[in-house]
């Protein structure tokens, strides 16, 4: 009896999930592993995606519908290169798909973005989306916010800080003496999204800047 074609793929992302539906899809018999870093697949869907947009996260039932097909096995928080290296898929499997995504913010590259208070937005939307990578605090006392970018992560923050707002949780960033420092959510091609200044109420965690 032929085995079936054996596939790792590496992030259980919306693009991992759908190359595992394409190769479900295609002529080919397929036994598909999909490994998850995160506790629970769906990537960007699950967060990157401000809890209040249903529309989008809607998309999660289509991305489920693959995941039930028998040809599917999700294997979650396991980190190829430290769980399981790359050498180790390569021996079990006849071939190894990389889906990771976009993981850090990029570096703008400009005057100011290294000043205590200026975070990318990815930190910030791993806040608010409940990604555990990410700090579960933040200081929201801020007068004023700064974002840099208005594209779709822009506009994400600038509703979430101007719920803050409407809640009472003034903005996000307070400086000593009662002086108020802006933010700047900064984005541009290939970031994961804009930048934001604020400050963590676990000020020991490092400002990111893995590319």
């Amino acid at each position: 009896m032929t085995q079936p074609l054996r596939v790792a793929i590496v992030g259980a992302g919306p693009a991992g999930i759908y190359a595992a539906d394409l190769l479900i899809k295609s002529a080919a018999d397929v036994s598909i592993d999909l490994f998850e870093q995160m506790p629970a697949p769906f990537g960007l869907i699950r967060y990157g995606v401000a809890p209040d947009h249903p529309r989008i996260k809607g998309i999660v039932k289509s991305l489920h519908n693959v995941l039930d097909k028998p040809e599917v096995r999700l294997l979650a928080n396991i980190t190829v290169g430290r769980d399981i290296t790359v050498d180790e898929l390569r021996s079990h499997y006849d071939a190894v798909v990389f889906s990771t995504g976009a993981v850090g913010d990029r570096d703008l590259g400009i005057p100011g973005t290294d000043l205590e208070g200026s975070f990318g937005a990815g930190e910030f939307v791993g806040f608010y989306d409940g990604n555990p990578r990410f700090a579960r605090s933040w200081d929201l006392s801020a007068q004023s916010v700064a974002v840099v970018g208005v594209g779709n992560v822009g506009f994400l923050v600038g509703r979430v800080v101007s719920g803050c707002w409407a809640s009472g949780e003034r903005g996000l960033l307070q400086e000593g003496g009662g002086r108020s420092s802006g933010h700047q959510v900064g984005g541009g091609p290939g970031e994961l999204g804009p930048r934001t200044c604020c400050r963590r109420t676990d000020d020991s965690h490092p400002h990111r800047r893995d590319a």
